[in-house]
């Protein structure tokens, strides 16, 4: 039983650490897909490389830090294993609230994008794409999707 109960928080925790806030050109928020996203048309004027820092996690705290717990029963007896119990659940609170903000760092960029018929200029913090041709230049003439998440792809316009 006590197995059964350690591999449920054990994907639980793994399940909260994979709830990494993605911002890349080519993955869609599910909301996004079949409605009408308003656009713009723009040029590239800056471009600054970032590093995208990944999202702390109060459900991977509590999760792992059950974890902890229940893993620090067999050590010790007495006193000893209280101790135990008590820093194995702290340790597994402070690992399981840390680990997706490292987890979910990442490389990106802002562009700041000179939009067309405006004299406005907008910045937007974009995550990396593994694919090249979605990592913007200045110059670039790209199109601007404000859906559930903005974001910048490449514009043929």
């Amino acid at each position: 039983m006590l197995k059964k109960i350690f591999l449920f928080f054990v994907v639980i925790s793994l399940t909260s650490c994979g709830t990494i806030n993605s911002t890349s050109t080519d993955k869609v928020d599910k909301q996004d897909t079949g409605r009408v996203l308003n656009t713009d048309l723009g040029v590239v004027i800056d471009v600054v490389p970032v590093k995208i820092k990944g999202q702390t996690s109060s459900l991977g705290a509590i999760t792992t830090g059950i974890i902890g717990g229940i893993a620090s029963q067999k050590i010790g007896d007495g006193t000893g294993k209280e101790i135990a119990i008590v820093a194995g659940t702290v340790a597994g609170g402070i690992i399981g609230y840390y680990l997706p903000a490292k987890i979910g760092e990442h490389n990106g960029f802002q562009y700041t994008i000179s939009l067309d018929g405006t004299e406005n200029s907008i910045s937007i913090i974009q995550g990396a794409s593994k694919d090249e041709k979605n990592n913007h230049k200045v110059g670039d003439r790209v199109t601007v999707i404000y859906g559930n998440q903005v974001r910048v792809i490449p514009s043929k316009n």
